[in-house]
């Protein structure tokens, strides 16, 4: 579980679509000893990339003071941009951090 724990949410996601999609690729990353360190690394961009445009959409559409506002706010910011960082940075065949 510590793995998973130091792979982070996104990485484990691109590990799930590189072993279903890619799996030459995988076992070649896993041969060289890189899979590892790819997945720490995507897991590491797709957070950075989430950050950045969560502040853009802040920036660009401010939450609202109303709790019940802000709730609906952040559950379409988080869809969003998690939508965006799955497609970008996530779900593509990246083979080196």
């Amino acid at each position: 579980m510590s793995k998973q724990t130091e792979i982070g949410y996104y990485g484990n996601a691109w590990m799930e679509f590189m072993e279903e999609n890619h799996p030459k690729l995988v076992r070649q990353m896993k041969k060289a000893g890189a899979y590892e360190a790819v997945a720490q690394s995507v897991n590491s961009d797709a957070c950075e990339y989430y950050n950045l445009l969560a502040e853009q959409y802040a920036q660009q559409t401010p939450p609202p003071e109303d709790p019940e506002a802000y709730r609906s706010w952040k559950y379409t910011r988080d869809y969003y941009i998690d939508s965006a960082v799955m497609r970008e940075k996530v779900l593509v065949a990246v083979t080196t951090p």
